[in-house]
């Protein structure tokens, strides 16, 4: 008869599924996890503390957004709808928790879908709010998302993902969020009616994640290998995902082309008909229900996503300020890299206007700002740390065309000094 593997005697989790198990004797063991939840327990025992002492009090959602400002530029209405999710998810929390519930109406959630272009700081908000709330957190790739059975994760590893960041507190957890980011990935591959095969990352996803998203009893294995853990017979944690608030983002590439199909849909050819054009910069207002149906998802999962709210198009002022308004600004980072060389780094007004333009014409938004900034002050990056007589690299509108930055050295006045030219691949 084979020997039992030995497991936690508390929580049942295996020896591969934690860093130590301790022997107690008489067949009996303990986990690092059971340890250190043991631990804390006994530590807010000897502070007095208790779970309603603990809790941080209900922030509104205008507090929500200021936050969310210090992190975001622009996208004024995302922010706003975001900022109400959150309170009223917090809200429904509290009702629950306190049972104050309000003349026997039970609150049910509001899910939401956030589009928008790429770029323009819909993760950005995700991990922004991670930072702010208590609350279990999960940040997830659709694109990693396949049917089950399948190469690839399965959608129950959202739900290991929310779990493994509550530290396995299965109650804490089903109050926790979900942000599903590149959730356009999952539409169908032809859109509305596309039959006929089977579309492992696409529809069949979607019809998975339709009873998590609107809220049920889902068997969560243990541990972040789902297929494996099945295999194996593990045990497992069953979770409710009623209170589990998902937020899906994504950029919707192309459905452009379904927003100017249904407003044209009527117009009838021949000379004199006008027919109507949304340009790309204004297609995310216009979008409906019925278009995210056309592009590919199918009805009944945009019916469990009742709120649609959309980043937009960033201007070439709102590059400048993202260059140096945001508490970790792109320009802060740099100037935080050169000082641990004892290095002042300086950017002229027209330098930032002209990075700013550059990236308006590229088409990954904000997030070439990065790549123009590391190409530019590559150079210096390079030999500003075994100079030690440079005091001060500024950047100037002709360094950003490929220009020179000037350089002061010590008590000298500034003298132009070139940079090292780098191969651009």
């Amino acid at each position: 008869m084979a020997t039992p593997k030995p497991a936690c005697s508390f929580c049942s989790r295996p020896a591969n599924e934690v860093k130590k198990l301790i022997e107690g004797g008489n067949g009996t063991y303990i986990c690092n996890k059971c340890v250190a939840a043991a631990a804390k327990a006994i530590n807010d025992s000897a502070k007095g503390a208790t779970p309603e002492s603990k809790e941080e009090p209900l922030r509104k959602p205008v507090e929500i957004k200021a936050f969310l400002d210090l992190h975001i530029i622009g996208q004024e209405k995302a922010k706003t709808d975001v900022a109400v999710a959150i309170y009223n998810h917090f809200k429904r929390r509290q009702a629950v928790t306190k049972g104050t519930v309000y003349e026997g109406v039970e609150i049910q959630k509001s899910n939401i879908l956030l589009m928008g272009p790429s770029g323009t700081g819909k993760t950005e908000i995700a991990r922004t709010i991670a930072r702010l709330l208590k609350v279990p957190f999960y940040v997830a790739d659709a694109t990693r998302l396949t049917q089950a059975g399948y190469v690839g994760d399965d959608v129950e590893s959202l739900l290991q993902g929310l779990l493994a960041d509550a530290d396995g507190d299965v109650e804490r957890a089903e109050w926790g969020i979900v942000f599903i980011d590149e959730f356009d990935k999952m539409a169908r591959k032809s859109g509305r009616g596309a039959s006929g095969y089977r579309d492992v990352s696409g529809e069949g996803v979607q019809q998975a994640l339709l009873k998590m998203i609107e809220g049920g009893r889902v068997a969560v294995p243990r541990g972040m290998n789902a297929r494996v853990v099945s295999a194996s017979g593990q045990s497992t944690d069953m979770m409710d995902t009623k209170n589990i608030l998902f937020i899906c983002a994504g950029s919707f590439a192309g459905i452009e082309e379904c927003v100017n199909h249904r407003l044209n849909k009527d117009a009838h050819m021949g000379f004199g008909t006008a027919k109507k054009k949304v340009e790309v910069t204004e297609v995310y207002l216009e979008v409906i229900e019925d278009d995210v149906l056309e592009f590919g998802l199918i009805p009944e999962l945009v019916g469990r996503i009742p709120v649609m709210t959309t980043t937009l198009p960033l201007s070439e002022e709102d590059m400048v300020r993202i260059l140096t308004e945001p508490q970790n600004a792109l320009t802060k980072q740099f100037k935080a890299l050169f000082a641990m060389d004892g290095v002042e780094l300086e950017f002229d007004e027209a330098a930032l206007k002209a990075i700013g333009r550059k990236a308006k014409e590229r088409p990954t938004g904000a997030r070439a700002l990065r790549g123009i900034l590391e190409d530019l002050l590559r150079g210096y990056c390079f030999t500003v740390p075994s100079d030690p007589t440079v005091k001060v690299v500024r950047i100037t509108e002709l360094a950003v065309s490929g220009a020179d930055a000037v350089i002061t050295r010590g008590d000298k006045a500034p003298v132009e000094e070139p940079q090292v030219k780098l191969a651009k691949g």
